[in-house]
């Protein structure tokens, strides 16, 4: 268990999708973790109470852990919204490829795209400038990390090629539909597990509340037993 918490093997992959150089990054948390170490052996000496140490410590090693947490939350939470996000953009840019050509389109996205998408549309127009393959709507679909995504940015590309046929376009269409649907399911979903989790949090917590009732009123039973 201990080994599972201290253990960080996907640590310089998500240092790397935010954009942070692994080596730097980790120096600055050594270093702020050390920092505040150095704050709590001061208030323990100051108190002069050493029971403190074991606790101070537990704390120090919890500080330097949260930091990777928080990577791992945000880099969740930034998935979960380009996940929400991709069906609308990829909804919007095939209404202007019905007047324009996959470049042109692109373009225009930049007015109609939030981020984090609107930094790798960006990213994804420079490159396209620069390479006339696949290659830039492979990377701009793995940016986005879900497989429907590669499927759709292959058939962006195919559309690209031969943006006479609006074979390509009409499947777009429906794959765009049916991951849509499929979003608005998960949303779904989700709102029930939370509804039906929610009164459970009220009575975890009533209880909670009653058991630590019951505990002060035994121990202010105990206290009045000793002192008589």
């Amino acid at each position: 268990m201990i080994k599972k918490i201290l253990i960080e093997d996907d640590l310089e992959t998500l240092l790397g999708w935010f954009g942070y150089d692994y080596d730097k990054a980790l120096k600055k948390r050594i270093k702020s973790t050390v920092l505040i170490s150095l704050v709590l052996s001061v208030f323990i000496f100051a108190m002069g109470n050493y029971n403190l140490i074991i606790p101070a410590i537990i704390l120090a090693i919890l500080f330097y852990k949260t930091q990777y947490w928080q990577l791992k939350r945000t880099k969740k939470s930034t998935d979960e919204l380009k996940r929400r996000m991709f069906p609308s953009f990829i909804k919007k840019l095939l209404i202007l490829m019905r007047t324009n050509n996959i470049y042109t389109s692109l373009l225009k996205m930049k007015d109609y795209t939030d981020e984090p998408i609107k930094g790798y549309l960006l990213e994804l127009i420079e490159e396209v400038n620069n390479d006339k393959g696949s290659d830039p709507y492979v990377k701009f679909a793995n940016k986005m990390g879900f497989i429907e995504a590669y499927q759709v940015m292959i058939m962006l590309y195919s559309f690209a090629e031969h943006s006479k046929n609006k074979k390509h376009l009409i499947s777009l269409e429906k794959m765009i539909s049916q991951l849509y649907e499929n979003e608005i399911d998960e949303t779904i979903e989700s709102k029930k597990r939370l509804l039906w989790l929610y009164p459970n949090y009220i009575i975890l917590t009533m209880l909670a509340f009653v058991f630590s009732l019951a505990i002060y009123m035994f121990i202010s039973i105990f206290s009045e037993m000793g002192l008589s």
